[in-house]
C-alpha cells in the first residue's frame, strides 16, 4: 500500500502542507473574486472545492484517482453544494484553453510531471487569471539518505527548493508571479482539532488494515523526524 492508497481509504480531505488550516488562511488573504469560474487540480476528497463552492463559485474538481472522486461527489451530496467532479491528469487537463478565472492546486504538482502542470495550469487559465499552488518544499539541504526516504515514501522525482519553484514558473509566461513562505509544517493533530472533517468518508475495515497503519506510521515518522528540513510555499501566478 502506498500514500495515496492510505489517504483514500481514510477519506483523508486535509492532507496537504498546512492542512485545512492553511488552505482557510489562503482563502482569507487572496479572497477569490465574485461568481468566479474555479478549478480544483487534484481535489481528493473534495473537501476544499465544496467548501469553495459554498462560497457561491462555480467550481470543478479534478483527480486522476476514481476512488477519490467517487467520494468527493458524496461529499457534495452531504454538504448539499453543486460541484461538478471528474476524474482527469493534472499533466493533460481535459478542457479547452482559457477555462479557468482561478486555479486551486494542494500538494500536487510534485507528484506529476511538474513542468507539464504548470504548462497546462498556466493553458486553461484566462487572461488575467490566478494560480494559487501550495505545494511542500526543501528547506535545507539533507543527506542522501534522507533524501531517499522522503522521496521514496512520496514516490517522487527530488524535494524542490524555492528557487526551484521561481525558476519553473518564470518560463510558463505568467505576468506576475510570487512565492509566499517558505512556513513550516503544523503538527497533524493541531488541524484535525481546529477544523475536523465531519464529511469524512473512511472504507470499512480500514481501522483494522494493518497495511493503512503502517504507512500513516512512516508518514507520521517523516513528519517527525524531518521537520527541520521540509516545509512548504505558495506559488502564485497570474496570467
Amino acid at each position: 500500500m502506498e500514500y495515496f492508497d492510505m489517504l483514500a481509504k481514510l477519506g483523508i480531505g486535509n492532507a496537504h502542507p498546512g492542512g485545512f488550516t492553511a488552505t482557510l488562511k489562503q482563502l482569507e488573504q487572496y479572497p477569490l473574486p465574485t461568481n468566479c469560474r474555479i478549478l480544483e487540480v487534484g481535489c481528493g476528497t473534495g473537501r476544499t472545492s465544496c467548501y469553495v463552492a459554498a462560497q457561491g463559485h462555480d467550481v470543478t474538481g479534478i483527480d486522476i484517482r476514481p476512488d477519490m472522486i467517487a467520494k468527493a461527489k458524496i461529499r457534495a451530496e452531504k454538504e448539499n453544494v453543486s460541484v461538478q467532479f471528474m476524474e482527469g491528469d493534472a499533466g493533460a487537463l481535459p478542457f479547452p484553453n482559457e477555462s479557468f478565472d482561478v486555479i486551486l492546486v494542494e500538494s500536487v504538482s510534485i507528484f506529476t510531471d511538474t513542468d507539464k502542470a504548470l504548462s497546462e495550469y498556466y493553458r486553461v487559465l484566462r487572461t488575467g487569471g490566478k494560480l494559487f499552488d501550495r505545494e511542500m518544499i526543501l528547506l535545507q539541504p539533507v543527506s542522501t539518505e534522507i533524501n531517499e526516504e522522503i522521496t521514496g515514501f512520496y514516490h517522487i522525482d527530488k524535494l524542490w527548493g524555492i528557487d526551484d519553484w521561481s525558476a519553473l514558473v518564470n518560463t510558463k509566461g505568467f505576468n506576475r508571479s510570487q512565492i509566499e513562505g517558505p512556513f513550516l509544517f503544523p503538527e497533524t493533530s493541531e488541524d484535525l482539532l481546529e477544523h475536523p472533517d465531519p464529511s469524512q468518508q473512511i472504507d470499512a475495515g480500514s481501522f483494522l488494515d494493518i497495511h493503512v497503519w503502517e504507512v500513516t506510521s512512516k508518514y507520521n515518522g517523516i513528519m517527525d523526524r524531518f521537520r527541520e528540513y521540509i516545509g512548504f510555499v505558495l506559488v502564485i501566478g497570474t496570467k
